[in-house]
C-alpha cells in the first residue's frame, strides 16, 4: 500500500501464481505495507483475511484503514506534505516521546503514514531518520509518495479490498500461527530479512528465525514464505521436503548509497518463494522491478517504539 523495507508490491504477481487452491482463511504474519493482501487476486476469492505485524504503528495505521478508510482519508488530505517542521513534531511525538496508545488512533495513523512516506526507500523510521521528500527532491519529477497514499485511499478498489479485511492484530509471529492455524487456512510468511536487521528497529535474530521454521514445520494449514537465500536457510527449509521457488529481482534498497557503475550488481538479488506444498516453479530469467466472519481486533494498548514486523 505504500513505500516499505521487503514490501512485494513488485512480487504479488508471480507470488500469486504459486498460492494454492481451495484456502477459505488468508493470513499475513509479518504484515508489512500489505501488498499481497491488497493485490493478489487469489486472496480476494478468501473468505477471511487476517492482517497481522508486530509493529503497533503499523498495525494501528491498518486498524484506522479497515475501521473507517474515509475518515484517515479526511486526515491525510487536510495535512500537507513536505514539511520539516511537521516532519521533525511528527518525529518526536512517536520516537521520542513514545505515547501509549489504544488502537484505532486515527491521529497517530496520520502521523507514522506521515513519516513512512517521506523517508528515502529502505530508510528505518527512528528519532534520528531524516526527511526525503520526493517532489521536492526531484524537482516535479517523481510525485510525493505521500499524495501517493491520498490517491491510493481514494481508489473505491482500495476501499473494497480494505473492507474485507476481516481481523487486524498485532502479535508475536509464533502467536499467530498457533492462532490461526487449521486445513483451511494459508499462511503468507514474510519475515525481516536474515541479515538485514539494520533496516529494522528491532533484530529478528536467528533463533527467531529458527523458531518460526519449526514451527512452520509442524503446522495443518499450508504456508509460502518469502526470503533471501542464506547457508542456514538450506538446513530451515530442507530441499527434499518444501518447494523452492526463486526468480531474479532488484531491490531498490539495497542501491540507496550505490554508484552508477555498481548499481545493477549491488541491486541484483534472488527473491525466494519456500512452500509446504505443491506448486509450479518459475524461474524468472530477466529482473523483476523492484459467510464471512468479521471481527476486527487489536491489542488495545500499545507503545509505538515497538519493534518492526
Amino acid at each position: 500500500m505504500f513505500p516499505y523495507i521487503g514490501g512485494k508490491s513488485h512480487h504479488v504477481r508471480w507470488i500469486d501464481s504459486i498460492l494454492p487452491n481451495g484456502f477459505t482463511r488468508y493470513v499475513e504474519v509479518f504484515g508489512g505495507a500489505g501488498w499481497m493482501m491488497l493485490k493478489s487476486k487469489r486472496v480476494a476469492s478468501s473468505q477471511q483475511r487476517v492482517y497481522n505485524d508486530f509493529n503497533p504503528l503499523l498495525a494501528n495505521f491498518y486498524q484506522c484503514a479497515v475501521q473507517d478508510a474515509r475518515r484517515l482519508l479526511r486526515l491525510l488530505e487536510a495535512t500537507p506534505g513536505s514539511d520539516t517542521d511537521r516532519f521533525r513534531q511528527y518525529q518526536r511525538e512517536l520516537f521520542t516521546d513514545q505515547p501509549v496508545f489504544r488502537a484505532p488512533d486515527f491521529d497517530l495513523a496520520l502521523k507514522y503514514i506521515y513519516l513512512q512516506t517521506q523517508v528515502f526507500a529502505g530508510t528505518p523510521l527512528s528519532a534520528r531518520c531524516v526527511p526525503y521528500f520526493v517532489d521536492v527532491n526531484t524537482r516535479g519529477r517523481y510525485p510525493s509518495k505521500y499524495d501517493t497514499i491520498i490517491k491510493k485511499l481514494r481508489d473505491p478498489k482500495v476501499i473494497d479490498r480494505l473492507s474485507n479485511i476481516t481481523e487486524v492484530t498485532q502479535q508475536d509471529c509464533i502467536d499467530v500461527i498457533d492462532r490461526w492455524d487449521s486445513e483451511d487456512t494459508l499462511f503468507y510468511v514474510d519475515p525481516p530479512y536474515h541479515d538485514k536487521e539494520f533496516y529494522y528497529s528491532q533484530a529478528f535474530p536467528k533463533h527467531k528465525h529458527e523458531q518460526l521454521a519449526d514451527r512452520l514445520r509442524d503446522i495443518r494449514g499450508r504456508f509460502a514464505l518469502s526470503y533471501y537465500d542464506f547457508d542456514d536457510l538450506h538446513q530451515f527449509y530442507h530441499k527434499d521436503r518444501f518447494h523452492w521457488h526463486q526468480r531474479e529481482v532488484y531491490r531498490a534498497a539495497a542501491t540507496r548509497t550505490s554508484h552508477r557503475d555498481n548499481y545493477r550488481e549491488r541491486s541484483r538479488a534472488v527473491e525466494i518463494l519456500i512452500t509446504n506444498y505443491g506448486g509450479r516453479p518459475w524461474q524468472e530469467s530477466r529482473p523483476a522491478r523492484d459467510s464471512r466472519h468479521i471481527t476486527r481486533n487489536i491489542t488495545p494498548e500499545v507503545r509505538s517504539g515497538g519493534p518492526v514486523r
